[in-house]
C-alpha cells in the first residue's frame, strides 16, 4: 500500500510527547454529552463490556466513558499526556487502566467489546494497527472513530488560516478524510455515522489562542519564540472585533464513525 501522507509523518506526530502541548489539551472544547451516549449504544452490555480506546491523550473521552462500561484500556504513547490524564479528577477510577504505549507495540491480554480512537487515529501505522484491531475485537465489534471540530467559518477564518499557513512547523499539511482514506485503503468498512448537534462554546480568548498549542503545529517546544509571540497576539488580533468581555462564541459538533476494521487484500 502507498505511503501515508507526508503531513502525518511520525517526525510530526511525535509532536503530541511535547509537554506543553499536552498542558494545552485542556483548552481543547470538551467532547460532546452525546458523543458518550453514542458510543456507549455501540456496546452489547455496556455495563459488562471492555472496551479499548488508542491515543486516549490526556483522558477526555476515556473519563467520559468510564461511569458506562465495564473497563476501559487507555492507550497512549506520550507520557506526558498520561501523567496529566492520572492527575486529573477521576483519573484514578479503578475501572480504567492508563497504559503507556504506542497502538503499533500494544498486546492486549483479552478481546474488547468496542476500540474507539479520538482524533489520534492519523497519526498511527494503518497497515499495521487496523488489522490487528480486528483480531484484537469480539466478533462483530466495532471501531468507533471520534473527530471533533468547531464548525466553520467562524467570522475570523480568513485571517486564521493566513497565520496558521504562515506560523505552522507542519509545512506539509493537507486535508484528508481519514475514513475515506482508510476505506480506500481496504482496512475499515463503515457501517455507520452520526453527527452530535451543534454544542456553544463560550471560551476565554486566552483559552482559545492558547488551544492551537494543543494541535500538530504549534508545538511551544518545537515554534521559537518569535514565532508564537507573533502567531498568539494575531489570534488575538484576529478575533477582537467578535470578543466580549475578552470571551469568544462559537459552535462546535462531533462526528462519530463506526465499522469493522479489516485486513487489506493481499
Amino acid at each position: 500500500m502507498s505511503a501515508k501522507p507526508a503531513h502525518l509523518a511520525p517526525r510530526y506526530g511525535a509532536q503530541f510527547g511535547d509537554r506543553s502541548v499536552a498542558a494545552a489539551y485542556r483548552t481543547r472544547p470538551p467532547y460532546p454529552e452525546e458523543v458518550f451516549a453514542l458510543v456507549e449504544s455501540l456496546l452489547p452490555e455496556p455495563r459488562a463490556s471492555r472496551l479499548l480506546e488508542l491515543g486516549c491523550g490526556s483522558g477526555d473521552l476515556t473519563l467520559g466513558l468510564a461511569p458506562r462500561v465495564g473497563a476501559i484500556d487507555a492507550v497512549e504513547i506520550s507520557a506526558a499526556m498520561l501523567e496529566v490524564a492520572r492527575a486529573r479528577a477521576g483519573g484514578g477510577v479503578a475501572n480504567v487502566r492508563w497504559i503507556e504505549s504506542s497502538a503499533e507495540a500494544f498486546a492486549p491480554d483479552s478481546r474488547y467489546a468496542l476500540a474507539v480512537a479520538a482524533e489520534s487515529l492519523h497519526w498511527m501505522d494503518w497497515d499495521v494497527v487496523l488489522p490487528r484491531l480486528a483480531r484484537w475485537l469480539e466478533p462483530g465489534a466495532p471501531l468507533a472513530i471520534v473527530d471533533c471540530r468547531l464548525l466553520e467559518p467562524v467570522p475570523w477564518q480568513d485571517e486564521l488560516a493566513r497565520l496558521i499557513s504562515t506560523h505552522s512547523t507542519n509545512r506539509d499539511f493537507q486535508r484528508l478524510d481519514l475514513v475515506q482514506e482508510l476505506t480506500r485503503r481496504g482496512l475499515f468498512r463503515e457501517l455507520g455515522r452520526q453527527r452530535t448537534a451543534p454544542v456553544a462554546l463560550d471560551q476565554s480568548v486566552d483559552d482559545y489562542v492558547e488551544s492551537f498549542h494543543s494541535r500538530n503545529g504549534f508545538s511551544r517546544e518545537r515554534m521559537t519564540p518569535a514565532s508564537a509571540g507573533e502567531f498568539d497576539g494575531g489570534v488575538r488580533a484576529a478575533v477582537a472585533p467578535w470578543a466580549r468581555e475578552d470571551r469568544i462564541a462559537a459552535r462546535y459538533s462531533a462526528l462519530v464513525v463506526w465499522g469493522r476494521p479489516t485486513s487489506p487484500p493481499a
